[in-house]
């Protein structure tokens, strides 16, 4: 007896006859009595009444209908429970994150844990903002790591990387260069070079002005290691995450910290639908023991 005779046996008693059910299983209607007879012979019970047009089954048939209705429902319980597992045990790990591998010292990171997972096919792909949510939410990425002002808390699960803070970027030569802290009204009238709109920094830029009431004069938007150019020969001042200083060493640039402190966090970050894999389990651990 197998599977694919006890889908036969329902798909007859299911649409009534013989040539209904073959059509519905993609077999003749001779191949499909075949298996029927097959069927009947290995149990030694006869499933139809056959001095009938109709497939109109017999007592032995009905116990046997409800028998194989079981069957055939436990064989597919037990094939999603099989993918679930492989799922689960699935020794990939994808991960998206922006283009903030060197300014955070993730390389580093992500080495280690390849050396301490070396099973695991790990890969890690650098996107911009926009397609790093695209990405995750249409499952081509397991985890990402971004800023943590992105994400919906509801929607992701969260893990801290590293701490930054917005900084007022301006020419060793400006006016305000020698100052500790600056306040938003104090940069107000200035003219302002931002990262580039699609960025997460640029949105939380235009929503702090915006919250100070700014209109601010945006001579024009660039990548960080362009703007931090036109800063040096004071075309302008820029908002920046600090850590960008530790990569793009530039002369003739100053940073000032914001008062208040605009914190940037950087986290891990997990869709709540995205079925938890052992990977990804391993990988939050390292994480969070990489954190204490």
């Amino acid at each position: 007896m197998t599977f694919e005779q006890l889908n036969y046996f329902i798909a007859v008693v299911e649409n009534d006859t013989y040539f209904d059910a073959a059509y519905e299983v993609n077999i003749s209607q001779s191949s499909l009595s075949k298996q029927i007879m097959k069927l009947e012979k290995e149990l030694n019970m006869t499933l139809f009444d056959r001095t009938s047009r109709s497939a109109t089954l017999t007592e032995a048939g009905e116990f046997f209908y409800g028998e194989a209705k079981q069957l055939i429902k436990h064989y597919k319980q037990t094939l999603e429970h099989i993918e679930n597992f492989k799922s689960l045990h699935k020794n990939k790990l994808h991960i998206a994150v922006l283009p903030i591998q060197t300014q955070y010292n993730l390389n580093a990171l992500f080495n280690d844990f390849k050396k301490q997972n070396p099973t695991i096919e790990f890969k890690i792909t650098e996107v911009e903002d926009d397609r790093l949510l695209e990405g995750i939410g249409k499952n081509e990425y397991d985890l990402i790591i971004a800023r943590e002002a992105m994400f919906n808390k509801s929607q992701f699960s969260t893990y801290p990387i590293a701490n930054d803070e917005l900084v007022v970027a301006l020419s060793s030569e400006h006016r305000l260069s020698k100052r500790s802290k600056l306040t938003f009204d104090e940069i107000a009238d200035e003219d302002f070079i931002l990262m580039n709109p699609y960025t997460s920094i640029y949105r939380l830029c235009i929503s702090q002005l915006k919250l100070h009431n700014i209109d601010a004069n945006i001579t024009h938007t660039a990548r960080t290691e362009s703007i931090i150019g036109s800063v040096a020969i004071n075309e302008g001042i820029s908002l920046l995450p600090n850590s960008n200083f530790q990569v793009f060493n530039q002369s003739n640039i100053t940073t000032i910290p914001l008062d208040p402190a605009i914190k940037l966090s950087v986290v891990l970050a997990k869709n709540k639908t995205t079925t938890c894999t052992i990977s990804i389990k391993k990988f939050i651990k390292f994480i969070e023991d990489f954190m204490q």
